[in-house]
């Protein structure tokens, strides 16, 4: 809002109240007649209520004493000059409160215009992307109402505030020029008085319309997270790496999760999370039912009962790590993770399948993968990288299997050479 040209000598001592400002008058110094304290007040505003009727009341006191004293015959003119002048200054600073006031209440209604909307888009985005079994339908339809209401607040305009007024800056002025002023000033602060009025109750609304959808918005993701939790409770099967991005999806953090908390984004990867989940789970039973599972299921089952509670998963292939298993090749990798509780990714060559019960070079081979993985416990981990192996992953996993009791070629030395006795110690103290 522009600024108003403030007066000379304008008082120092402004009113705290709104109200207050608009019914204080001013005691009129000089020779204005005062009045019978005797007489009944008729214009007096009523002790527990204020109309417009009796602000405006209450401002024409102190103009009709102005008038009186300019035209009175008693009055003299630099009298009536000097109490034209002082009510003139007093009208004017109250003015500035109410002014002020506007301009606060203005601010706080861009603001409320600004959560409104954002809280309405947000709203909104999740409802468009609700899928059926995350989220209760009851909630997406609060949500939805509550979206669509903060939108249509969050279009409000904001009325602009009446000119400022051109005051006469001149050290001496005519009494009548003040009146004039007088009279102006009273006319706009009525105005905006009017519009404080008017500006609170918008800010008030669109605020609460605001927080109202901001609400449903967290309501409705909490339904889609125990939808989610629920769901991860009946899809065991599905690989550990789906499951955890469920827990994410959840929780709402994570070291992959980037997602503003109980937005649309953090609702998308949620769901998508949930679909990769289901779809890992119905791989799996498929999985199981095939013939080949005979022999790997039970490979899988005695990797996961010598890896500490480290949390597996399988992949099988013909060929790992460029060699075939119709060339007689076994091998295997490894990919650990040290977040969600340590967990890995192994995969094995499908000839390991095929000889696990018959050669132990095999089952050696699958140790040594499950050694990897160990590197994730608290517990071995400073054995890892202290300054025994330095971090060498595959002096570790080869005697972390040899000190298993796999002292074979298949355990890492022949294709990473033999540990140290130190080293073969050391990774003993991880079993």
């Amino acid at each position: 809002m522009p600024d108003t040209p403030a007066a000379p000598d304008v008082p120092g001592d402004v009113p705290g109240d709104a109200p207050d400002v608009l019914g204080t008058t001013s005691d009129l110094p000089g020779d204005a007649p005062a009045p019978d304290s005797s007489a009944p007040d008729s214009t007096a505003p009523d002790s527990t209520a204020r109309s417009a009727t009796h602000r405006r009341t209450a401002w024409w006191v102190p103009v009709l004493a102005v008038g009186i004293a300019v035209l009175g015959a008693t009055g003299t003119y630099l009298g009536a000059g000097y109490v034209a002048h002082t009510v003139r200054n007093d009208h004017i600073a109250k003015s500035l409160v109410i002014e002020q006031r506007v301009d606060d209440a203005v601010g706080d209604l861009k603001a409320a215009i600004t959560r409104a909307d954002s809280a309405g888009q947000n709203g909104a985005a999740i409802t468009a992307i609700a899928v059926d079994g995350l989220g209760t339908a009851d909630l997406a339809g609060v949500l939805e109402a509550a979206s669509a209401t903060a939108t249509e607040l969050a279009a409000t305009e904001v009325a602009t505030t009446p000119e400022p007024i051109a005051y006469d800056q001149s050290a001496v002025r005519p009494a009548w020029v003040s009146v004039v002023e007088i009279l102006e000033t009273r006319e706009r602060a009525e105005v905006l008085d009017d519009e404080l009025d008017d500006l609170t109750a918008a800010a008030a609304e669109t605020a609460a319309a605001a927080a109202t959808a901001d609400a449903a918005r967290v309501a409705f993701y909490a339904s889609a997270a125990e939808n989610a939790a629920a769901l991860l409770a009946a899809n065991q099967v599905a690989t550990y790496e789906t499951r955890i991005a469920v827990q994410h999806g959840i929780d709402q953090s994570g070291d992959d999760w980037l997602e503003a908390r109980d937005s649309s984004g953090a609702y998308r990867q949620l769901a998508e999370a949930v679909g990769a989940m289901q779809a890992s789970a119905g791989a799996e039973q498929a999985r199981r039912a095939e013939a080949d599972y005979a022999a790997r299921g039970p490979i899988e089952d005695f990797a996961r009962s010598i890896a500490h509670g480290v949390n597996l998963d399988f992949v099988w292939a013909n060929v790992v790590a460029g060699k075939s298993s119709d060339d007689n090749w076994y091998a295997g990798t490894a990919l650990y993770r040290y977040g969600d509780g340590g967990w890995a990714t192994i995969e094995l060559s499908h000839s390991i399948g095929w000889h696990f019960t018959d050669d132990i070079n095999a089952k050696a081979v699958v140790v040594h993968e499950v050694g990897h993985a160990q590197v994730v416990r608290p517990e071995c981990e400073p054995l890892y990288s202290g300054p025994v192996f330095n971090g060498d992953d595959e002096m570790w996993a080869t005697a972390w299997a040899i000190a298993s009791g796999y002292d074979v070629d298949g355990s890492g030395i022949q294709a990473y050479g033999r540990p140290s006795d130190a080293q073969i110690a050391e990774a003993a103290k991880c079993i």
